[in-house]
């Protein structure tokens, strides 16, 4: 368990976060990259409610091989935001550490341009996974789209990448740590088990 998640601390450290394109954007073709555009074929768009399986999506990695949804669950739960503004973005840098503590790993998706959202976290020095989805790829796929806009949302997944929380309704008033054990059904931070004697 350890291992997965020092190798993650890192490279955030080294890279300063994960900053990758989806799916939607243009690649140059490279061998084993999942096709000849090199794009992977992409999960449809679904309403997904809790207890189901989240898409597969996939995204450029920082190491310019495309990656998928499942390569971010190999580092354990997930929890997904999306349409985070700057407070937001802030605040979930601010409780990174404990997420990683209760085995979480954040992802922030934006519906912003590559170069956008790379300078946008290199200001705001976060050390999380950033995606940049300009077309609203896998904002669809989550079904967090109205009328061409990314409407602010978040998913938790369990490492099998089953949704076990989520909202379409804005980001929470609660904190992110307490919001993931909530939906993970982990002890909430902070609070210590009940001993007998």
């Amino acid at each position: 368990m350890w291992l997965p998640l020092v190798s993650l601390y890192l490279m955030l450290l080294m890279g300063g976060g994960e900053f990758a394109r989806p799916a939607s954007a243009p690649r140059p073709e490279r061998p084993g990259n999942g096709g000849p555009s090199g794009r992977l074929p992409e999960p449809p768009p679904m309403v997904l409610r809790v207890g189901d399986p989240a898409p597969n999506f996939s995204f450029d990695g920082y190491d310019g091989r495309w990656m998928r949804l499942h390569h971010l669950l190999d580092q354990g739960p997930v929890l997904l935001v999306f349409g985070a503004g700057e407070p937001q973005l802030r605040r979930l840098q601010d409780e990174r550490g404990r997420l990683l503590d209760l085995g979480v790993v954040p992802v922030v998706i934006l519906d912003d341009k590559p170069g956008a959202v790379r300078a946008l976290a290199k200001r705001l020095d976060l050390h999380y996974t950033v995606l940049s989805d300009p077309r609203g790829v896998i904002a669809g796929q989550f079904n967090v789209v109205e009328a061409g806009n990314v409407r602010p949302g978040w998913f938790v997944l369990d490492q099998r990448g089953k949704v076990r929380g989520l909202s379409r309704e804005g980001l929470p008033a609660m904190d992110y740590p307490r919001l993931c054990a909530r939906s993970l059904a982990l002890p909430m931070p902070g609070v210590a088990f009940p001993t007998s004697r």
